[in-house]
């Protein structure tokens, strides 16, 4: 039996060293996976402000023994209603043990603590395993929130 490593959630990340390495792989697996390719510069960007209390937060996923980040998640207040849930992503050796699914159940708590009560995500619609596990958590379609080159799929779940 192939047990899981224990992970822990930390928060507070906007700014760390680790969390510009994990973007730039996030980033460049974008670039691979988009028809058409990715460039973060043609995206709406997120200043660490926007991504830190009481804006919103980012989260890194550590294994609890070696501390490699496996993952990675941002919450960022859009009004006093709706916050996002962004730039969510598990490394390739990472997935399929559930870690994304941890995450966003994190990430929806953090949209509660900051009073907020609607969760919405905007996803390319090449990123089809990301689109499934929202819909499965409850999301639906909504407007679109954002004028982001490469998002296509926008979802929304009341809490």
């Amino acid at each position: 039996m192939n047990a899981i490593a224990p992970v822990r959630i930390l928060e507070g990340q906007a700014a760390s060293d680790h969390t510009q390495k994990v973007l730039t792989a996030y980033f460049s697996e974008l670039d691979h996976r988009i028809d058409g390719g990715f460039d973060p510069d043609l995206t709406e960007s997120t200043s660490p402000e926007q991504v830190t209390p009481p804006n919103g937060d980012f989260f890194l996923m550590t294994e609890l023994i070696s501390g490699e980040v496996i993952a990675c998640g941002a919450v960022r207040k859009l009004d006093d209603t709706t916050a996002e849930l962004r730039r969510i992503w598990v490394t390739p050796d990472h997935r399929g043990k559930g870690h994304a699914r941890t995450l966003v159940r994190s990430l929806e708590n953090k949209v509660r603590a900051l009073g907020a009560h609607t969760a919405v995500v905007s996803l390319n619609e090449e990123m089809v395993e990301g689109i499934a596990m929202f819909r499965k958590r409850g999301y639906e379609p909504v407007e679109p929130f954002h004028e982001n080159t490469t998002a296509t799929v926008f979802l929304g779940r009341k809490l």
